[in-house]
């Protein structure tokens, strides 16, 4: 990162350590972003005061051949580096317990801080003269928590780690607390066997074995280490950030208690303190006799050709030596409005939606273990409140908004029923909860203002958005589910209830629905059915007595049991046009249908569905989209003509919000890591909105304002996109 020098502070009179942080010298607008990014969050860890953290006093920016350079203020500390201990061999027990634990305390009141360390090893671990342990660079850390950071800068900075020492999340590049612990546990196995866990030639070898290679045990690298020891330390290397220690604080506590007797290692060799730096990571230092070469750097890259050629990536360091390499580069981005990091997320077992607008305040369902509610001012990004559910998401439509109320689902720690929430959804309060026994089956409101239909144990019930009293409930058994219908809620055994009183309007000994929610059109509802001569049938019934009015085949054969089986009944329906894009009874070619009569109007002779699988339709005003094996065409509704063609063939998921199309395409586009793009076109026109890259295998469905387009990614950053 850069050289440690020691001064003297004039106004004060007392030495201390400068540390000039090199690789962030330079000019231009992405090298002053870094600087002004680094000198941000380096104010949130000089707040940090804990007699295992180094203090920081002072940051600033000097001039420098090299251009503007920022620096650190720092205590001076005399002693010396782990980083030296552990070259002479491995160390007794008692010192690696006692060395580890005040590790995790330093850490555990960072972590309470919000702010991640990224790069713990044993040249930043310092023991003083005394014997204590302190912490050094935590002005390099990024601050985990948001609040800490509420002036940070949008676009990423660079990522520093040690690759010997990295946590597999941490390489896919989405640090957290547990990071920090699988870092530490890397330590610990070096201090108790005299090497890493995993050895490599270069950085390439260091983040396969992370991300890949099994642990050794340090008993089978020093015979004698004792069993208690390697269970602790093969739990903080699991691949699995959730199957580590909780927490810092826990981690120290296990340790405390670990002490037992020493390993059957030879005893470290006892060290005289000198006035020492922390160890540096400059990129133009030769090792030192003391330290073993790690791959040499490529020529023609000094730090300020990696500063200005490269701004924005990820720099990795190699354990013991002084290259780096520059494995990715920045995601590149259209304009932003704002973003805002939010937390953990889970956007690929969930189902949705993950983000609700309304009212100028944009609801964020977060929380990949635990559930936990955002919402953020919509304008600007700013916090407005969260709530935490203490409790996994329910299965089920898990956020919806009603009435001015926050409507919630998550699972009971029974993990059979389900519990519903109801929160003010301009302060945050939590104004009602209510258990739902063997889950819900989705949170569907009644209209605006009307009540919010789900199930409870063969009952289907119509509950107070603003109380959470039922308002009424209809015994279903044997079946279960139901079916939102307009004002009509269709229930087992051809029944229609409304949905205002639970009022039964008529029953139908011939309806067998099988859609999530149904479609209103006019007078009357599309569903899908059971089949007559197919396994699917979608069929236009009559409100007022449910009288079937026309009914097409639309799927052949039955549809696995899965989320998405089958299309939402609205992505189908442009104005009057019905689009049947799959073959069944006498249809072999996506075919339109007079939704009004179910009489065909034509026919689409394109190359679909791409690759021989059921492709999705979407529809928008006017319109249909189709992802082909020639792109994504849009086709007017009325007669089928095209009226604009995106020719890009890789794309992987077509989704529409409002007056917009979004293409999603993920793909592996740098090593070790997979970015999502995303394309925004003009519903009506095809006419390009915006155009990103996000780095995270995934992003959510789009949510519209009236400007604005918000989406979050899998590393849990919410992103406002001008639309």
């Amino acid at each position: 990162m850069g050289e440690v020098w020691e001064a003297r502070d004039e106004g004060l009179r007392r030495p201390v350590a400068v540390k000039v942080i090199s690789v962030l010298a330079g000019g231009g607008s992405r090298a002053d972003e870094a600087r002004a990014r680094f000198l941000r969050e380096a104010r949130i860890t000089a707040a940090l005061q804990h007699p295992n953290i180094v203090t920081v006093h002072d940051l600033g920016e000097a001039a420098t051949d090299e251009g503007t350079t920022p620096f650190l203020v720092m205590e001076l500390l005399r002693g010396q580096g782990l980083d030296a201990v552990v070259r002479r061999g491995p160390v007794g027990g008692a010192d690696a317990v006692r060395w580890g634990a005040q590790v995790c305390d330093a850490l555990a009141e960072a972590h309470a801080a919000g702010i991640l360390h990224r790069d713990i090893k044993p040249a930043n671990v310092f023991l003083t003269a005394t014997g204590h342990v302190k912490v050094l660079d935590f002005g390099i850390a990024r601050a985990a928590d948001p609040s800490a950071t509420g002036d940070r800068l949008t676009h990423t900075g660079f990522v520093v780690g040690t690759a010997a020492y990295m946590a597999p999340e941490q390489a896919r590049g989405h640090p957290e607390q547990r990071s920090d612990l699988y870092a530490l546990g890397c330590v610990l196995f070096e201090l108790l066997t005299g090497r890493p866990p995993f050895t490599a030639p270069d950085t390439i070898g260091y983040l396969t074995a992370h991300l890949h290679d099994p642990p050794p045990a340090p008993s089978g690298v020093v015979p004698g280490v004792p069993a208690a020891w390697d269970r602790l330390v093969l739990r903080l290397l699991a691949k699995d950030p959730s199957l580590r220690h909780d927490s810092a604080t826990a981690l120290a506590d296990e340790l405390r208690h670990l002490g037992g007797p020493a390993p059957a290692a030879p005893a470290a060799r006892r060290y005289t303190p000198t006035v020492a730096a922390p160890a540096s990571d400059d990129l133009s230092r030769a090792p030192t006799a003391d330290a073993p070469a790690g791959p040499a750097r490529r020529a023609g890259l000094g730090r300020r050709q990696l500063l200005l050629g490269g701004a924005g990536v990820a720099a990795l360091a190699v354990a013991g030596g002084s290259a780096a390499l520059y494995l990715t580069g920045d995601p590149g981005k259209g304009p932003v409005a704002w973003s805002r990091t939010i937390g953990d997320v889970d956007l690929l077992n969930t189902n949705g939606p993950d983000i609700v607008l309304a009212d100028g305040r944009c609801h964020v369902a977060a929380g990949a273990g635990s559930a936990v509610l955002h919402a953020v001012d919509l304008a600007s990004g700013e916090p407005l409140w969260q709530a935490a559910l203490d409790a996994p998401w329910a299965g089920g439509t898990r956020l919806a908004v009603a009435d001015g109320i926050v409507l919630a689902a998550a699972r009971n720690p029974d993990g059979v029923s389900d519990m519903l929430y109801g929160f003010d959804a301009a302060g945050g309060e939590r104004l009602w909860r209510r258990p739902i026994e063997d889950g819900t089956t989705g949170l569907d409101v009644y209209r605006p203002g009307g009540p919010l239909i789900t199930s409870e144990e063969r009952h289907v019930l119509g509950i107070d958005p603003r109380t959470g009293s039922s308002l009424w409930g209809i015994d279903v058994s044997p079946y279960d589910g139901f079916v939102p219908a307009g004002d009509l809620v269709l229930l087992p055994e051809g029944r229609a209830v409304l949905g205002e009183t639970g009022e039964e309007r008529w029953v139908r000994s011939d309806l067998f629905p099988k859609a999530d929610r149904a479609h209103v059109l006019d007078e009357g509802f599309l569903c899908f059915e059971a089949g007559e001569t197919a396994a699917v049938d979608l069929v236009l019934r009559e409100a007022g007595a449910g009288d079937v009015l026309w009914r097409s085949p639309f799927r052949q054969d039955e549809p696995e049991p899965s989320a998405g089986a089958l299309p939402p009944v609205e992505s189908l329906v442009s104005g009057s046009t019905v689009f049947m894009p799959l073959p069944a009874g006498d249809r072999d070619r996506p075919t339109a249908l007079d939704a009004r009569t179910g009489e065909r109007k034509w026919t689409f002779g394109g190359a679909y569905p791409p690759d021989g699988q059921d492709g999705p339709v979407t529809s928008v005003p006017g319109g249909f989209l189709l992802p082909t094996r020639d792109g994504t065409v849009c086709l007017a509704a009325d007669d089928g003509t095209e009226r604009w063609r995106d020719d890009a063939k890789n794309t992987q998921m077509v989704r529409t919000t409002g007056a917009y199309a979004l293409l999603y395409r993920t793909a592996d586009e740098r090593l070790f890591q997979r970015w999502t793009t995303l394309r925004i076109l003009g519903a009506e026109n095809g006419r390009r909105v915006w155009t990103g890259q996000f780095d995270s295998d995934s992003v959510s469905d789009a949510a519209a304002g009236d400007d604005l387009i918000v989406v979050l990614d899998n590393g849990g950053t919410l992103w406002a996109l001008p639309g």
